[in-house]
């Protein structure tokens, strides 16, 4: 009898581990990594991130409430490391690599960055840990982006960061 009830907790146990191993190895399908570059003779800005899909969905109020932290991505935390120091917001920053996350609103997100880069998945930062914030303005996308982007722009004294997904845009600018 006991025989039984371990052969069953055993293979319960496979089964359960199976299928995690399923869903972690599957994830990158559905969310793809990518990478966001900037270089110029001067500095190199590069942002890693994954890049989950619309699908039909609601986005921004709904599958990512308002007034919520996001890891702006999915997977990984999103990861922006800059070779030089420079401005974010108003606050001066050294170079090196920060976690980025943001907080939507309906007319305006919180751009985050903090220093904690290792924790994976939906854990939340230490907020504590958070260099610098800045708020910016939503914009309407020209078009729907289906899938998740991070773009960046070089300007005039720095470069501008989009964040695009849905009909939804916020630009931070950047100054080097």
């Amino acid at each position: 009898m006991i025989k039984n009830i371990l052969w069953i907790v055993g293979a319960g146990v496979i089964l359960f581990a199976s299928v995690v191993i399923y869903q972690i190895a599957t994830t990158r399908k559905h969310s793809p990594s990518a990478t966001a570059e900037l270089t110029t003779d001067k500095y190199s800005i590069t942002v890693d991130y994954c890049r989950p899909y619309k699908k039909g969905r609601e986005i921004f109020g709904e599958l990512l409430p308002y007034d919520t932290y996001w890891r702006t991505g999915a997977n990984e935390p999103t990861i922006i490391t800059f070779s030089e120091d420079f401005t974010f917001g108003a606050k001066i920053v050294r170079a090196g690599s920060y976690r980025l996350y943001t907080i939507p609103r309906e007319e305006e997100w919180d751009v985050v960055l903090n220093s904690e880069t290792e924790k994976w998945g939906l854990w939340e930062p230490d907020y504590e840990l958070d260099i610098a914030k800045v708020t910016v303005p939503v914009e309407q996308a020209d078009s729907c982006a289906e899938q998740f982007l991070i773009q960046l722009e070089e300007n005039g004294n720095g470069a501008e960061l989009a964040l695009v997904w849905d009909f939804t845009k916020v630009v931070v600018p950047i100054k080097i």
